[in-house]
């Protein structure tokens, strides 16, 4: 709880001046010409200002404590109501979205706005592993133990081994803009639930992500 305050208070104070470097930029960037190289680099200051933003607001998702609001939820519901949100980027891309969920639906005390956070994270990366198309699968299914096992997986460019056992770990990414925070925070997500996350993955072939929640979270 400490640390998310400190990480509150950082970031109003990183947020302020921001704020103001962004309108400055945009203010001058009207002001050059067209095609104009001190046009490009004032949209380029903005760009990253907004980088900065994105940054800063997951390191406050990732600091604070993971407060669940749990609503009885029916988790095939979140997987088809996230998926599409990524339909449009995923034709553009020539990707395939394929469905297979339980017949029944499968109700479980979750948070669904934290979820459906985490299965659009999970989603966004699939699609961006994907660059000459492909197909992204989500699957569900019920498991004897009273759980419920959700796989998310693509065909895309996979993850190395050496990569693979670190990509939970906070600011680790092999994105030239990544933040490094994105899988962090569905780890945290997963485990509010106590539930389990876990990635397999072969470089050339793609990746599977495969998260199980209990259907009942303690609180």
């Amino acid at each position: 709880a400490a640390i998310g305050d400190l990480a509150a208070g950082v970031a109003h104070e990183i947020r302020n001046p921001l704020s103001s470097i962004k309108g400055i930029a945009s203010y001058y960037k009207e002001k050059f010409a067209d095609g104009s190289e001190d046009k490009e680099m004032a949209g380029v200051m903005i760009e990253e200002t907004d980088r900065l933003n994105r940054v800063i607001s997951e390191l406050l998702e990732f600091a604070r404590p993971s407060k669940l609001n749990l609503k009885l939820s029916d988790l095939n519901e979140l997987l088809k109501h996230s998926a599409r949100f990524i339909q449009q980027e995923a034709t553009t891309k020539n990707i395939q979205i394929h469905l297979n969920l339980t017949p029944d639906a499968v109700e479980a005390e979750v948070d669904p706005d934290r979820l459906t956070q985490c299965f659009l994270n999970l989603y966004l990366n699939a699609l961006q592993a994907m660059k000459n198309g492909g197909q992204l699968a989500i699957a569900s299914a019920t498991r004897v133990d009273g759980s419920v096992s959700i796989d998310i997986r693509d065909n895309g460019s996979g993850i190395s081994t050496d990569d693979l056992s670190k990509i939970f770990d906070p600011y680790y990414t092999t994105k030239p803009k990544g933040t490094g925070l994105g899988l962090a925070i569905v780890h945290k997500i997963i485990e509010a639930h106590h539930g389990q996350i876990k990635a397999r993955s072969i470089i050339g072939q793609g990746s599977v992500f495969s998260i199980i929640l209990p259907l009942k979270t303690e609180k």
